[in-house]
């Protein structure tokens, strides 16, 4: 808790106003354009999954300010989303889409391959008794943080520090050695996340051509390599 800011996780009597911000604050990005009810099932899907980081910040009055969003275990956490609730995911995605041309052409455009492709090895899965992989040699543990979102009349006022502040401290007592996080570059984020510590880590395009910067936070010596993070307020 900070001031009157209270953080704890985000459960389902949380869904619908935090799918509800998300929506309001990201109205730009292809998630949140997949009507209400995809998103609530959405969020249900990642607080569900395994290695989920999922918070809510809360006034005194019990108000939602902000939702933090990340996973511990990036790939793993994807792997029990689709094999938990892809099925229902995408039943809501193509209905919803039904009465929605446009977002039917974005999506047959930019992502109905890889959503196809996701099904067949959800589908697979189920049939088969293979473990699940193992990964190669071991490396540094990367966590990620998806989303960070606060209600647009408290931002500056510590909500988004508080909630970062808390999942910083969960990847660390996940064992991670540092995490990741991308923003889109025309938002005024970046300097908050630098004066947090974050860094900057060059550019990135995700696969529906929508541009991203990426910024990392060292939790451990060595997980960044050198320089480790800028300093900034703990």
């Amino acid at each position: 808790m900070t001031g009157s800011v209270r953080i704890r996780p985000l459960t389902g009597a949380d869904l619908a106003e935090a799918s509800a911000l998300h929506r309001e604050i990201l109205d730009m990005e292809f998630l949140a354009r997949c009507g209400p009810g995809f998103m609530r099932a959405y969020y249900r899907a990642w607080v569900e999954a395994p290695g989920a980081i999922s918070l809510v910040a809360r006034d005194e009055d019990g108000e939602l300010l902000g939702v933090v969003l990340g996973a511990t275990d990036p790939a793993t956490h994807v792997r029990a989303m689709v094999r938990q609730r892809g099925a229902g995911l995408v039943a809501r995605l193509a209905l919803y889409a039904a009465g929605h041309p446009s977002l039917a052409r974005e999506l047959l455009v930019t992502r109905a391959r890889r959503y196809v492709g996701g099904l067949a090895r959800l589908v697979a899965s189920r049939f088969s008794r293979a473990p699940e992989p193992s990964g190669g040699p071991a490396g540094p543990r990367v966590g990620e943080i998806t989303h960070v979102l606060v209600r647009a009349d408290r931002q500056g006022s510590g909500v988004g520090r508080a909630l970062l502040d808390v999942a910083v401290a969960e990847g660390r007592a996940a064992g991670l050695d540092e995490l990741v996080l991308v923003t889109p570059p025309d938002l005024a984020a970046g300097g908050f996340y630098r004066h947090l510590g974050w860094r900057a880590d060059g550019e990135m395009t995700s696969r529906s051509g929508e541009p991203f910067v990426r910024y990392r936070y060292l939790l451990r010596a060595g997980g960044l390599g050198e320089g480790g993070n800028p300093p900034g307020p703990r």
